[in-house]
């Protein structure tokens, strides 16, 4: 059983992918390591895959799709600090405020960034 002790190659192609908009596939690489988790990190890469898909939604003009995935996102991201697992979530949590704020507004929504996954470069076991 995974339990993120150390860290799976897997995650760090999630994040690669994300990083690239290619929602899709990080959700899919996110799910299959999710899988395996059993510890309470799951709820944390949850939050990944939720984000992941909401971009993937939005990608896909399903903006209520969208919307709903990113609120789970945002509720399990506040369950973390700051930086958990070396993911820097406070940039992530503040980088998904304006798509939250717009996701009724397809023409303010076109106008912002997609986010990005900061992550620390070392990442010791627990």
């Amino acid at each position: 059983m995974y339990t993120f002790h150390g860290w799976d190659a897997r995650f760090d192609e999630g994040v690669s992918l994300f990083n690239q908009g290619k929602f899709f596939e990080a959700h899919e690489v996110w799910e299959d390591l999710w899988h395996e988790v059993r510890d309470t990190d799951r709820s944390f890469l949850q939050a990944l895959i939720h984000a992941a898909a909401a971009f993937f939604h939005y990608q896909s003009d399903n903006l209520r799709g969208m919307a709903g995935q990113l609120r789970k996102a945002a509720a399990k991201l506040a369950q973390y600090p700051s930086t958990h697992r070396g993911v820097q979530n406070n940039h992530l949590q503040f980088e998904l405020i304006p798509w939250l704020h717009a996701a009724g507004e397809p023409e303010v929504l076109r106008t912002l960034p997609y986010p990005c996954l900061k992550t620390d470069e070392f990442r010791s076991p627990s």
